[in-house]
C-alpha cells in the first residue's frame, strides 16, 4: 500500500504541475484566444445568427461568414468560416453569451467550464470506499494538467458540459433512476454521434427504462430544434454536414486529427471519398463494439455499482472509439474511468485486487497512466502531428476493462 500512495502522490504532483504549465500557455496565447482563433467562434456566431434573427439560416456557410467578419476580422488562417457543426438546439446556449464582445464572452464560458467540471466530478459516484479521495476542489485542479481539458479550454469547446451530462447520467443509474438518466444523458445530443451508442448499448445491456427518458428528450431537442430553425432543419442539417465531411481543407472536419478508428484509418486509407472503405469498415466495426460491450455488460449492469460503473466505462471507449467524430478534447469524458478506476490503487483491497486478474489490473493501470501524461499528447499531436496514435492508450485501458469484466466476481461492492 505504501508504494501506491507514494506513486499517486507522484502523478498528484505531475499533474499539479502540468496544470501549471497549461495555464501558462494558456496565458501566453490569451490574444490570439480572444481574436477568435478557437473553436468558439462557430459556437458564438450560432448563438449571434439567433440573435440576428437568423436561425434558418444557421448553416448557410456564407452568412456564419459574414458573421464572424464581424468579431473576428483579423484571423488570417481562415479563408472562410469557422462551421457550426451542432444541431441548433445547442445555439441557445450561447445565445446569452451574445449581448457581450468576443473576449468577455469566452471568458464567461471558460469560467462557466470550470464551474461544470467542478459539478462533474462532484455528482459523479464513487467507489467504494474511496467515495472522496480529495476536495472537489483540487480535483478540479488535477483535471485542469489533462491535455484535453486544457484544449476544450484553450478552443472555447463543450466537451467538459458533456462530461457534466455523462456523469449525471451515471449517479442516476446508480440509484436506479434510469428514465431520468435517459432524460439527462439525451441533454448531451449535440454530440450524438457520441451519447446515442452508450443509450444503445444501456438499453442492449438490460436497462431498457434509459429509453423512456432518452427517446422523449430526443424528440425534444429536435422540437427545439425546428423551433430554432424551422422544419426544414430536419434534412438542411444533415446535408450540411455530409458537405462539409465531403469538402477538403474545412479545418474542423479533418480526421486525420482524429483519435479514434477513423483517424487511424486514414492515415493508411487515406481521405477517401464518401461513402468510401473507411466508411464501409467503420460501421461494421462500431455495431460489434456496441453489442459486444453491451453483451459483456448485461451480466453485471445490475450486480452493484461495480459492474455498472466499468461497464460504463468501456461504453465511453468504446463510443469515442468507433465515433465518426472525435477530436482530442472529446477524451475529457475519460476523467470517468480516471476518477472510478484510479482511485482503487491506493489500497489492497480495491476493486482491482478483488476482482480484476493481474494482467486486466496491469492494463488498467497503464491505460490510465498514458492517458494521464500530458507530455505524450504534446509529442503526438504537436510534435509528430499524430493524433490517431491516442487510440492505443485507449484500447489497453478498453481491453484491460474487458478483460476484468469477464470475471464473476463484479457483485461485489467497489
Amino acid at each position: 500500500m505504501g508504494s501506491k500512495l507514494k506513486m499517486h502522490r507522484w502523478i498528484v504532483a505531475f499533474l499539479l504541475a502540468m496544470a501549471v504549465a497549461n495555464g501558462i500557455e494558456f496565458w501566453q496565447q490569451r490574444a490570439r484566444i480572444a481574436a477568435g482563433y478557437g473553436d468558439f467562434s462557430a459556437l458564438y456566431t450560432s448563438g449571434l445568427m439567433l440573435r440576428q434573427g437568423k436561425g434558418r439560416q444557421l448553416y448557410d456557410r456564407q452568412e456564419q461568414w459574414r458573421v464572424q467578419q464581424e468579431f473576428a476580422p483579423n484571423v488570417d488562417i481562415r479563408q472562410g468560416p469557422m462551421p457550426f457543426i451542432r444541431p441548433p438546439f445547442e445555439a441557445l446556449v450561447f445565445f446569452p453569451l451574445t449581448y457581450t464582445s468576443y473576449p468577455v464572452a469566452l471568458g464567461i464560458w471558460s469560467l462557466v467550464k470550470v464551474v461544470l467540471l467542478w459539478l462533474g466530478v462532484r455528482v459523479l459516484p464513487r467507489p467504494q470506499p474511496f467515495t472522496r479521495i480529495y476536495p472537489a476542489w483540487l480535483e478540479v485542479v488535477l483535471c485542469l494538467g489533462l491535455f484535453p481539458v486544457f484544449l476544450d479550454l484553450f478552443q472555447g469547446q463543450d466537451a467538459i458540459l458533456l462530461l457534466l451530462i455523462a456523469a449525471g447520467a451515471l449517479n442516476r443509474l446508480r440509484r436506479r433512476k434510469d428514465a431520468v438518466a435517459g432524460v439527462i444523458l439525451a441533454l448531451g445530443l449535440f454530440k450524438f454521434l457520441l451519447v446515442a451508442p452508450i443509450a444503445v448499448m444501456l438499453w442492449l445491456a438490460g436497462r431498457s427504462r434509459i429509453l423512456a427518458g432518452f427517446l422523449p428528450g430526443a424528440a425534444a431537442l429536435v422540437a427545439l430544434s425546428c423551433a430554432t430553425s424551422g422544419m426544414s432543419v430536419l434534412s438542411a442539417y444533415p446535408l450540411y454536414l455530409l458537405r462539409l465531411n465531403r469538402a477538403a481543407g474545412i479545418g474542423v472536419v479533418t480526421a486525420q486529427s482524429m483519435p479514434n478508428l477513423r483517424g487511424l484509418l486514414t492515415t493508411f486509407l487515406g481521405r477517401a471519398p464518401y461513402p468510401g472503405a473507411i466508411h464501409w469498415l467503420l460501421l461494421p466495426v462500431a455495431i460489434a463494439a456496441i453489442v459486444f460491450t453491451a453483451r459483456l455488460w448485461r451480466p453485471l449492469v445490475n450486480a452493484g455499482f461495480s459492474g455498472l460503473a466499468c461497464g460504463y466505462c468501456l461504453a465511453l471507449l468504446a463510443a469515442i472509439l468507433t465515433s465518426y467524430y472525435a477530436y482530442s478534447y472529446d477524451m475529457t469524458l475519460l476523467i470517468i474511468p480516471l476518477l472510478l478506476l484510479g482511485g482503487g490503487f491506493l489500497d489492497e483491497r480495491s476493486l482491482h485486487e478483488a476482482w480484476l486478474p493481474p494482467l486486466a489490473r496491469r492494463m488498467i493501470a497503464v491505460g490510465l497512466l498514458l492517458i494521464l501524461c500530458t507530455p505524450l499528447y504534446w509529442v503526438l499531436i504537436l510534435r509528430l502531428d499524430r493524433p490517431y496514435l491516442l487510440v492505443v492508450p485507449m484500447f489497453i485501458l478498453a481491453f484491460g476493462i474487458a478483460g476484468g469484466m469477464r470475471r464473476e466476481m463484479c457483485a461485489e461492492a467497489l
